[in-house]
């Protein structure tokens, strides 16, 4: 049932999942953008795609309506605006006079523009039409869009399927006198990316309203899907060391039954810097131990041979990452946060069976960004600003439309390389997109999920509001008090940890 907090959110439906299933149109309408329109946005793009099957384009749907929404409301604000100062929109002189004091009247100065929006007449409606064969979504707002804005939307539509790099639609933008436009570039560039040909978004008026249809087929051409991996990462992937020798042998050692903890300890005590390295590892805030592990036949025995072999590959990929990519220390220390609380919430939820994968997984998941940092660092610095520029929560998105790739699927790529289990190669794949993995995998990566998101939240990157549905009712943790509650015992454990 959709039970709306703020009065000015309508729905046509009293309940939109139970609409979605059965095949109904609905539409749900208001002012101004809120957290509660945002959150209701997200639950119902994700049913319509799960419903339909293309749940991989859950993001890409959401970026794109999100633009448009926004790009809605500020044409109702600038028309309210324009009626305030008694100015005639459609009139060349009046036009200009008004542009010239609207960015700065109203997002400079305390204008309390929203609470007269509200108050006024403006709305937007987005309007969810369910078709055999498509999903039409229906983004319209009540001011006719002029015939000059008209043709300008239709100049960057035309043009944002062209960019083959988002650095070039950034420098256009800049340039733009207006400075408008970017999103909904950077929108066409992702459907473009995921196989939605341009026809897919139109923008029309009749005079009295302004309507943005984006068309979603349920299948896909698979063709256009397919991401060309730009050469240079390819080569940066295959000139990546392969995995030491020496650490592949060890566990080797770990894995056969007829080894003994003595001559584990004493494979590993050759070599002096991998022996420091595990007792770092094994006593630091990302890998869970009653007491100070001070020798290595006290790891292997407190640790156990399957958590030695853990450790030891992440000896092994720290060692490579800190001889090619020392830099980007701040990214591998990140990891142990979220590995800790991965391998916390195993304990917490009682999901103990996944302790041997789910510590080494979370620790891996972001090796990707690591080596597309040093690749491309000014096309990646780039991507941090637009993303924080336009609000988009997940920039793996604008990683694929700039790169070609994902650091995830860069990740996984990496391991791929050095023949790690399938297992982590599912985890890093998947764990910013879990509504894509199989059931096989489902359990680990919601959990290194779930801790990507706590870390996420600590960065002010999400919210409770915007997590998975899925991973949310899988944990029991649908309640926001539950949720938090988890994420603090985890946090203080953590610099608990730290700090002793």
């Amino acid at each position: 049932m959709a039970v709306s907090k703020d009065l000015s959110l309508i729905f046509n439906t009293p309940d939109y999942r139970e609409s979605i299933d059965k095949g109904k149109n609905f539409y749900i309408q208001f002012p101004v953008y809120s957290q509660e329109v945002d959150t209701y946005l997200i639950k119902i793009v994700h049913r319509y795609l799960e419903k339909y099957d293309i749940i991989y384009l859950k993001d890409v749907i959401l970026t794109v309506c999100k633009e448009l929404i926004t790009n809605g409301i500020k044409a109702n604000i600038k028309r309210m605006f324009f009626r305030m100062k008694g100015l005639d929109i459609s009139k060349k002189e009046d036009y200009r006079n008004g542009m010239e004091i609207f960015k700065r009247e109203v997002y400079e100065e305390d204008s309390n523009i929203f609470e007269k929006l509200k108050a006024s007449k403006f709305i937007v409606r987005v309007f969810f039409e369910c078709k055999q064969d498509r999903l039409s979504i229906k983004i319209i707002n009540n001011t006719p869009i002029l015939s000059e804005e008209l043709k300008k939307i239709d100049a960057r539509i035309k043009k944002g399927y062209q960019y083959n790099d988002i650095s070039e639609a950034f420098i256009d933008v800049l340039d733009d006198s207006e400075g408008a436009g970017l999103g909904l570039i950077l929108a066409l560039m992702l459907m473009k990316n995921s196989g939605l040909p341009k026809e897919s978004l139109n923008i029309t008026t009749n005079g009295k309203i302004t309507c943005a249809h984006l068309d979603i087929q349920r299948k896909i051409d698979q063709q256009e899907k397919d991401r060309l991996i730009a050469d240079e990462i390819l080569k940066e992937v295959d000139s990546i060391p392969s995995f030491p020798e020496n650490i592949l042998e060890i566990q080797k050692l770990c894995a056969s039954s007829e080894s003994t903890i003595k001559q584990i300890a004493e494979s590993i005590k050759r070599d002096p810097g991998l022996t420091t390295a595990i007792l770092k590892l094994a006593n630091s805030a990302g890998y869970i131990v009653l007491n100070k592990v001070k020798t290595l036949e006290e790891a292997v025995k407190i640790i156990g041979l399957k958590g030695i072999s853990s450790l030891l590959i992440a000896s092994g990929v720290q060692s490579i990452m800190n001889s090619r990519y020392s830099k980007y220390k701040s990214v591998w220390d990140n990891s142990y946060r979220i590995a800790f609380y991965a391998q916390n919430i195993t304990m917490q939820l009682k999901k103990t069976r996944l302790n041997q994968y789910v510590f080494l997984s979370a620790l891996l998941c972001d090796i990707g960004q690591i080596v597309l940092f040093s690749i491309h660092p000014d096309k990646t610095k780039k991507i941090r600003e637009i993303a924080g520029i336009k609000g988009i929560d997940d920039s793996n998105m604008l990683e694929e439309i700039s790169l070609g790739i994902s650091h995830s699927s860069l990740g996984s790529l990496i391991c791929k390389k050095w023949k790690f289990n399938e297992i982590f190669l599912h985890v890093i794949e998947y764990h910013h997109r879990p509504y894509m993995v199989s059931e096989q995998y489902k359990e680990l990566v919601y959990i290194v999920y779930l801790a990507n998101v706590f870390v996420e939240i600590e960065e002010q990157k999400s919210r409770f509001e915007t997590v998975e549905d899925d991973v949310l009712h899988y944990f029991n943790l649908t309640r926001k008090v539950d949720f938090e509650t988890l994420h603090n015992v985890l946090k203080q454990t953590y610099e608990t940890r730290q700090v002793s």
